[in-house]
């Protein structure tokens, strides 16, 4: 039996194409190295140098002016006729002098206490 040259050329390539895309078999390799280190100029790159950021500058804060504050000063106090005139009639009201020491010279001091309810007096005038 002979075989056609057409089918036997076809029957070739796919024999050839079947062993071709066969997995070949897994191998283990193993390489060992030995190397000499011969010392000599190394060259290394100049370094990288960058422009420095620009200084920051902070705006200072607004200056806000506002007048001072203004000295406590105490109210004025009342004429002793007024302050005759705020003080009950039924309470008992006395006229007292004492001596007092004002930048250090002995002073009279003239002035009316009044008693209060709970037996304690009160300076009016």
């Amino acid at each position: 039996m002979r075989l056609n040259p057409i089918i036997a050329g076809r029957l070739l390539c796919a024999v050839t194409l079947g062993v071709a895309l066969a997995a070949p078999a897994a191998q283990a390799r193993v390489f060992v190295g030995v190397g000499i280190g011969i010392p000599g100029p190394v060259y290394y790159p100049p370094p990288v140098v960058y422009a420095p950021p620009p200084a920051v500058v902070y705006a200072p804060p607004p200056a806000v002016y506002a007048t001072p504050p203004t000295a406590y000063v105490a109210p004025a106090a009342p004429p002793a006729a007024a302050q005759a005139a705020q003080a009950p009639l039924a309470q008992d009201c006395r006229e007292y002098r004492s001596q007092t020491t004002i930048d250090g010279r002995p002073q009279e001091t003239v002035g009316t206490a009044c008693r209060q309810p709970d037996g304690s007096w009160r300076i009016v005038n």
